[in-house]
């Protein structure tokens, strides 16, 4: 089989910057979120050839995206050189991107902070942009060379950047048994994260142009983007919302009593998990949202559905059914 998926490695932090000091010693050319920068060497905090990040997410847009390859090109980068991008999903994504496209693509590497990240956004090579009409509209599947993981930097998250990664592994509980047993016996995170990592990788592999198995890693993002865009939460926290509301929608009630189980084993219960806790939210801009979703095919949805755990499937389901759940739902009228 061809390997599609980045080498991936696990290093310490100090391990990490000795790799880092080897491109030091040649041209160095980095997109890095501004949270992170007093974390890494101070060579790189001082570096004139970083693009810092002060808002990954907000930044992943046609405008910010201009600025970097404009400033980047101002820096000299050429064909032969090597962009790093360091943070989480959002940063990953967005310089992903910048690398997928500039002087028609150069290689990158990837070296996530997040846990996002480090389970999710880092790999498997789909790098996008954000449009005011949807998440990752814009988009390439460009491999990073390789993927450096430090779970040192788990250390430097907000409670927010923890539940937004968990959510993530929330989705995985239920794509894999053995991450789904993990998760019940309250598995260090740190080891949950390299299986995690580990299984999408082996799906990567299987499927790299996502036209098959590879849309299962999908499960809890049609309606995770519309409650990401439509309520400004982070990512993983609008993932672990999206199994819930879709459980809901359906009425599976084993699934959702699974999903409380699992969150609760991962410490994630809470207020921030319950649509009825964001008085902003607009049903006719959520639908307007799951209208706009990738996996919308003519008048159909396609969603990912959980038959049990380590079971998932395909199901197109007409958007005119969908979208009357959702308005006969009260859990949606808030």
């Amino acid at each position: 089989m061809l390997t599609m998926h980045s080498p991936l490695s696990y290093l310490k932090k100090l391990e990490l910057f000795k790799v880092l000091d080897e491109s030091r010693e040649k041209e160095f050319y980095a997109i890095v979120d501004q949270r992170v920068k007093n974390h890494l060497p101070q060579w790189i905090q001082f570096s004139t050839h970083v693009f810092w990040l002060t808002n990954p997410e907000d930044q992943k847009n046609l405008e910010d995206y201009a600025r970097a390859v404009t400033f980047l090109l101002k820096q000299g980068i050429h064909r032969k050189s090597v962009l790093h991008a360091i943070g989480g999903g959002a940063t990953t994504d967005f310089a992903g991107f910048v690398a997928s496209t500039i002087l028609r693509g150069i290689p990158w590497v990837a070296i996530p902070t997040s846990l996002l990240a480090m389970i999710d956004g880092s790999i498997g090579g789909k790098v996008a942009l954000n449009l005011p009409e949807g998440k990752n509209l814009i988009g390439a599947f460009h491999q990073p060379e390789k993927v450096l993981i430090s779970g040192d930097f788990l250390t430097t998250l907000s409670q927010d950047d923890w539940l937004s990664g968990k959510g993530e592994v929330l989705k995985y509980a239920f794509l894999s048994r053995d991450i789904n047993a993990m998760v019940r016996k309250k598995t260090p995170i740190e080891e949950i994260a390299v299986a995690c990592a580990k299984f999408k990788t082996q799906i990567v592999d299987e499927d790299y142009k996502e036209s098959g198995k590879r849309m299962l890693l999908n499960l809890g993002h049609t309606m995770g983007h519309a409650f990401e865009l439509g309520l400004g939460i982070p990512h993983g926290i609008a993932v672990a919302m999206g199994l819930k509301y879709l459980f809901t929608l359906f009425d599976q009630t084993e699934n959702l009593n699974e999903w409380n189980t699992l969150t609760d084993a991962l410490g994630m219960r809470g207020e921030k998990l319950e649509l009825s806790h964001y008085s902003h939210f607009s049903r006719s801009k959520f639908l307007q949202f799951i209208d706009q979703d990738k996996k919308k095919r003519g008048t159909t949805l396609q969603l990912i559905m959980v038959r049990e755990v380590g079971f998932c499937y395909i199901e197109e389901i007409p958007m005119k059914d969908f979208k009357q759940r959702i308005e006969e739902k009260h859990e949606f009228s808030y």
